[in-house]
């Protein structure tokens, strides 16, 4: 991995985009269609999609979108890989200024590449920009970490704000180069799917003293914020609940208090769902 630009330099910013399928057609997403509303002229622009289908997408889609982005890279894996060894294959291997994470199911207005664009050239120090993700009208990222777990914001809060305690979701996350080359950090691989935002941001957090939250918001969609069914529920508890001893492995305090919390809720999921599996 390596810049394209210096600072100082007027070139436009070279931005890849990271867009993660899994089950889910190239023309189903929401996040491509919207991809295509953007003013792509902005940025030297390449779009990687990295497709965890058991199906490779249909050569008729990816002519389209090759045709759409100068620059595109498709990579199918139907084995599904785990998202953190994804991010950071594709993070190592290519060359780019800052890198825009997203999941297949986000929706942003066709300003955004154009708020983007101003936020970085007007910012270029900052090293990480956020979206202010929305979920059923509560704004779920940015949020604050709290002893040991994320808290929603009741004021939202944009611009430049500090680093420290702050969480978000990966998807909407763009990324500087610099992160990765200055500071050497990467996503925790021993994380699948939950926690590996969580990880990353404390982590930022350590080398960065600020971020940048951008007045644009995404509408976003997760099963932990919705009803999904037992079955459904429980593999995402689990996986939520056996990231907390790898992520707080250094705050003791915070490890133990989040035990006892991992207990309640699996009581109130148990009582919710009518299930004892939720108890084990």
């Amino acid at each position: 991995m390596k810049a394209t630009m210096n600072k100082g330099e007027s070139l436009k910013p070279k931005l890849i985009v990271l867009v993660v399928l899994y089950k889910k057609t190239i023309s189903a997403s929401p996040t491509i269609s919207h991809l295509l509303l953007q003013n792509r002229t902005l940025f030297d622009l390449e779009l990687v999609v990295w497709d965890n289908s058991p199906e490779p997408a249909s050569e008729q889609e990816l002519a389209g979108l090759s045709a759409s982005f100068g620059q595109f890279q498709y990579i199918s894996t139907p084995e599904n890989v785990w998202l953190s060894k994804l991010y950071n294959q594709v993070l190592r291997s290519n060359t780019y200024d800052y890198a825009l994470l997203l999941d297949q199911d986000s929706e942003f207005p066709e300003y955004y590449f154009d708020k983007l664009n101003a936020a970085i050239l007007g910012f270029p120090d900052i090293s990480l920009f956020l979206p202010i993700v929305i979920n059923n009208r509560k704004v779920v990222s940015p949020g604050s970490f709290v002893y040991f777990k994320g808290k929603h914001w009741k004021k939202i809060q944009t611009g430049v704000i500090p680093a420290k305690n702050v969480l978000a979701i990966t998807s909407g996350m763009v990324i500087s180069v610099k992160v990765f080359l200055a500071h050497h950090m990467k996503f925790d691989e021993r994380l699948n799917l939950y926690g590996i935002d969580t990880s990353f941001m404390l982590r930022f957090s350590k080398f960065e003293k600020q971020l940048y939250v951008l007045r644009v918001r995404f509408d976003h969609d997760t099963v932990l914020w919705s009803n999904p069914s037992a079955d459904v529920m429980l593999s995402r508890f689990r996986n939520l609940k056996g990231t907390w001893p790898k992520i707080l492995s250094d705050r003791p305090v915070a490890l133990v208090l989040a035990y006892f919390y991992s207990k309640a809720v699996s009581l109130k999921l148990a009582l919710k769902y009518q299930d004892l599996r939720f108890l084990k």
